[in-house]
């Protein structure tokens, strides 16, 4: 029977969901982001069905979101990037957490997320080589231009963007996975994106893919296309997911 599990690490407040009888042993371990103005209970279905994979699956609540709830910035995506630098800041204080109490099976570490945990997910895998395999679901690896997008929308409706916006933000070059590609390193990694997404562009997704087809580094990627379907997860889609971290971390 899968069980769900509230912990505290630190001041991260996560979920964990395991089989019961799988909570003291060592399975393969998944931590599991969710988007933005959203929160970890809300994908406890994605969860439950890893979590049926003999799979422990791990989902802290980001910063300014769930129980760490905060105002928004009214500065155009101040907030979204320090949520995301919160969830890459504190990946480490997670997996240890199980790694001291040998709870991970064979090091096998999954790392998936929605809209803005899949951003996450693209900028893990670019610090992270223990990183087994990754889910990018409707985020996009490309950072800097989902940046650039977003000051662009926010110059053209007369919102205040800081002339040194960019400059603030510059830690996102070390994370992004546009900007170093290399750094999959044939690596399992699942792309999901929906043609109709308004919220982040199919292409930056889609061309991404297709920039890195045929390098090496590149051989256990590929990407699912949503045709017609917006910036929403269905069932069907997170059963895929969850046979993809199946495979790849058993």
């Amino acid at each position: 029977m899968v069980k769900i599990y509230q912990r505290n690490f630190q001041d991260v407040p996560v979920l964990e969901v395991v089989e019961e009888e799988n909570r003291y042993k060592a399975v393969p371990l998944v931590v599991f982001y969710h988007g933005w103005r959203s929160e970890k209970e809300l994908v406890l279905t994605q969860a439950r069905k890893l979590a049926a994979k003999h799979i422990r699956v791990v989902m802290p609540d980001a910063m300014h979101h769930g129980k760490r709830l905060e105002d928004v910035s009214s500065i155009p995506s101040f907030t979204f990037w320090n949520s995301i630098q919160g969830n890459l800041s504190e990946f480490e204080l997670i997996v240890n957490f199980y790694k001291k109490r040998d709870l991970i099976k064979d090091d096998k570490i999954g790392v998936g997320g929605y809209s803005m945990g899949g951003m996450t997910t693209g900028a893990l895998l670019t610090q992270h080589p223990e990183i087994t395999a990754g889910t990018i679901i409707m985020g996009t690896p490309n950072l800097n231009a989902y940046a650039k997008l977003v000051r662009y929308h926010a110059k053209n409706h007369g919102i205040y963007v800081p002339k040194d916006l960019k400059l603030l933000t510059s830690w996102i070059d070390n994370y992004d996975l546009n900007l170093q590609p290399e750094k999959i390193n044939k690596r399992p990694l699942l792309f999901w994106h929906g043609t109709e997404d308004e919220r982040i562009p199919y292409s930056e997704s889609k061309d991404f893919f297709d920039m890195i087809q045929g390098k090496d580094y590149a051989e256990q990627v590929a990407f699912i296309t949503g045709y017609k379907a917006g910036h929403l997860v269905e069932p069907p889609l997170m059963d895929k997911i969850a046979n993809f971290f199946e495979y790849y971390l058993y």
